[in-house]
């Protein structure tokens, strides 16, 4: 693992949550839309009703839009120097995952390697914070030795 593969890496987490925000705020706009177009019917419990499940909606996709935010000012801050130890902006590769300690992406490719995105308060990460090279974690059951740290 060189710093390349790393500064590609959080390019491409950068990207991944701007696509993101595009979505979020699209779909916010799409469910004010709806709202604004609803017109009241003689069924008044249906009209009521379906306010209700947008409006649902809209708080959902507002929750997602700030947590891609709080992302994004993670990912903009993040360093890529080599690390010594797991913390935020680290690769760290065991013997049976490669993590990216960042944000929660889930499995993304990159460069044709796999990668598991994860966020520092997320189970796997607390386990892997801290940790150098040479330490053993188990999770989910599976022992998994730290081979490397960038």
């Amino acid at each position: 693992m060189d710093i390349g593969i790393k500064k590609e890496l959080l390019s491409y987490c950068l990207r991944q949550i701007e696509g993101r925000l595009e979505e979020t705020a699209f779909a916010i706009q799409q469910a004010q839309e709806a709202i604004e177009s609803e017109t009241k019917s003689s069924a008044g419990d249906k009209y009521e009703t379906s306010r209700e499940m947008i409006q649902q909606d809209l708080n959902r996709y507002h929750t997602q839009l700030l947590q891609s935010k709080k992302d994004w000012v993670v990912l903009q801050k993040m360093e890529t120097e080599i690390k010594e130890k797991v913390e935020i902006g680290a690769i760290v590769v065991t013997d049976k995952v490669t993590y990216f300690m960042a944000v929660s992406l889930g499995q993304q490719r990159v460069e044709g390697m796999n990668f598991m995105v994860i966020s520092p308060s997320s189970p796997i990460g607390k386990l892997l914070l801290g940790r150098e090279v040479g330490d053993q974690i188990v999770f989910n059951g599976t022992k998994q030795s730290i081979t490397a740290i960038c």
